[in-house]
């Protein structure tokens, strides 16, 4: 995997992950991946990004929620097939 965090020219920081096929090996397993500035050096002290994998979005929605709390929100924004968000 690999981490950048650059600026647009809106002045909006963009975050970037790339993810190997290994990656998406272990996302499909069920093995979610933490990025942290601990884990990748160099990454923003203050951000925690957690990369999980799922059939569908209910199926995300499903494994997300007995880590988070009743007061989370969220969000699901549904793709067409093919779509690039």
């Amino acid at each position: 995997m690999i981490t950048a965090i650059a600026k647009g020219e809106n002045g909006k920081r963009i975050i970037v992950l790339g993810v190997s096929r290994e990656n998406i090996d272990r996302l499909i397993a069920g093995k979610p991946i933490r990025v942290t500035a601990e884990t990748h050096p160099g990454f923003a002290d203050d951000l925690v990004i957690g990369i999980m994998f799922g059939e569908t979005e209910r199926a995300l929605t499903d494994a997300l929620k007995p880590f988070l709390s009743d007061e989370t929100k969220i969000v699901t924004v549904p793709r067409k097939p093919g779509a690039v968000s």
